[in-house]
């Protein structure tokens, strides 16, 4: 699946693909980061305004973190990055646990889940 900008549309999909029902719990934190990442030039940054509001705000009534993790892992794939699964599947368990809200700090997270390909 490529998202180049995700609509609320595509993240209840991706809720759905993963078994759940796609039930808003918090639809205005969703519509608040659909808000924050028009026009973001980075794409890191957009990212992390959509994985607060599942992982911190808890968008959906089940399946936030699983939706997290598909959503960013759809988004290093559309941008040919190579990540470390394991580590992101602990990131966003940390970022949900500790209910991590900066941007910069869930930016931080995802960008450590990065594999920088050598050469």
């Amino acid at each position: 699946m490529t998202i180049p900008q995700p609509t609320k549309k595509d993240i209840i999909a991706i809720n759905q693909s993963i078994g759940e029902q796609g039930t808003l719990h918090n639809q205005g934190s969703i519509d608040f980061a659909l808000s924050q990442a028009k026009g973001k030039k980075a794409w890191l940054q957009e990212l992390s305004y959509f994985v607060r509001s599942l992982l911190v705000d808890h968008a959906f009534h089940d399946g936030n973190k699983r939706t997290a993790l598909v959503l960013v892992i759809t988004y290093l794939e559309d941008r040919d990055l190579d990540y470390d699964k394991d580590y992101l599947l602990r990131a966003i368990w940390k970022i949900s646990k500790n209910n991590i809200s900066s941007i910069n700090r869930i930016m931080g997270a995802i960008k450590g889940g990065i594999v920088f390909r050598k050469g």
